[in-house]
């Protein structure tokens, strides 16, 4: 049976996640703060054996990114031109050993966190036109440097599984192929605007991702959509195909437990109750007493979720330094603070700067009708969003 997924980059709250009622759930693994989920928080959330959903660690395998400390560490010559859709995010020669020992370290963080597996984005960074210039096989060597770290990943732990983002096209690679457990596919059925995706486009991934199907991999359409007729449309589409789907909020901040369908909702929470108003304070109470009728206090932070910033899904506070994720899509980038992890030898990676933006396969085109009378935040949310690269492949 196809599986359900989370894709989940902001407004990570461990005790949600791990009440959700997800069988895939990938996360970014880094905190509000910038600071490495532990590994009692990874458990949380249904890392290790012990627990049956799969817990995959987010990674950008195609683009180096300036807020990042490892930026630093890779030769100008291993950077490419900057993302024109998303300032920071620059094209990276992903065949160098530059960037294997990055990808290598980042892997190695979430293998010692004790997740289930990786998820790769911006996989399809091999079809720019900057790639095809600079190496004569850049698909081949896309599909060489995720097999490495599979194997990598698979010396310490033979469980650990290799999922990716879009790319379907290099499925038929078989290098790549048989180096990756599962896949999730953005925008298949639907725009990121909520119109409904050409059917060229829908049949020309779908032919490609039936090898992922045929073989027992599972594949996961995520969805930008809201309303009960496009979510019913979403997993019916799904149902049809084969595939797992998840309905996703366009910035992956908070659980959109929209899309949940009937008898997967144990980690649905319950609707709030309505304010009830404070019961007038008898003068003869202690003022230490509450009032008879008075709620209970809320907003409390859940000692399992600290570090979060959030609760109940909700995005983290905007329009300050110290949240430089509101307003975005998936950012991790923050205003770090503390030592230099790479300077004094620790495997993780912290991340600093410009807190401009973030990760997941940052937008290469954008659907016509996505830009047609909206605000300019909309606009900028949804050129930074993962599953803009339908304007790589080729086909007719």
């Amino acid at each position: 049976m196809p599986k359900t997924g989370l894709y989940l980059l902001q407004g990570i709250a461990p005790a949600q996640v791990a009440a959700s009622p997800f069988d895939v759930r990938v996360i970014d693994a880094y905190d509000e703060n910038g600071t490495l989920w532990t590994r009692d928080q990874v458990t949380q959330m249904g890392g290790g054996s012990a627990d049956p959903h799969l817990l995959l660690g987010y990674f950008s395998i195609g683009e180096a990114e300036t807020y990042r400390d490892y930026f630093k560490t890779i030769p100008a010559a291993a950077i490419g031109p900057e993302n024109p859709q998303w300032e920071g995010n620059f094209e990276v020669a992903f065949w160098t050993d530059a960037w294997k020992q990055v990808a290598t370290r980042y892997v190695d963080n979430l293998i010692k966190a004790g997740y289930d597996g990786a998820y790769f984005d911006v996989v399809d960074e091999y079809q720019t036109a900057w790639a095809k210039g600079q190496v004569a096989n850049p698909g081949q060597a896309m599909a060489d440097l995720v097999k490495y770290l599979a194997d990598y990943a698979h010396a310490q732990n033979p469980n650990f599984k290799i999922w990716a983002n879009n790319a379907e096209e290099l499925l038929t690679n078989d290098t790549y192929f048989n180096a990756i457990d599962g896949m999730f596919k953005e925008n298949l059925y639907y725009t990121d605007s909520g119109q409904k995706q050409p059917a060229d486009e829908t049949v020309y991934s779908l032919d490609l991702m039936n090898k992922m199907v045929a073989a027992g991999k599972d594949v996961i359409a995520i969805e930008y959509v809201s309303g009960s007729e496009k979510v019913a449309d979403v997993h019916a589409q799904a149902d049809r195909d084969g595939l797992g789907s998840y309905v996703a909020h366009l910035d992956l901040d908070g659980i959109d437990y929209e899309g949940v369908r009937p008898g997967d909702g144990a980690g649905i929470p319950a609707t709030p109750a309505e304010p009830v108003a404070p019961a007038p304070v008898d003068p003869t109470t202690s003022p230490d007493t509450p009032a008879s009728g008075t709620p209970p206090t809320t907003g409390a932070t859940d000692p399992d979720d600290s570090g979060t910033g959030t609760q109940g899904g909700a995005a983290p506070q905007s329009g300050t330094d110290d949240h430089p994720h509101a307003g975005r899509h998936h950012g991790h980038e923050t205003g770090s603070k503390g030592h230099d992890p790479l300077a004094s030898g620790d495997d993780s990676f912290v991340f600093r700067g410009s807190g401009d933006h973030c990760g997941s396969g940052r937008g290469q085109q954008a659907a016509a009708e996505s830009e047609a009378g909206q605000d300019p935040m909309s606009l900028y949310l949804q050129h930074s969003w993962g599953g803009h690269h339908h304007g790589h492949h080729d086909h007719a």
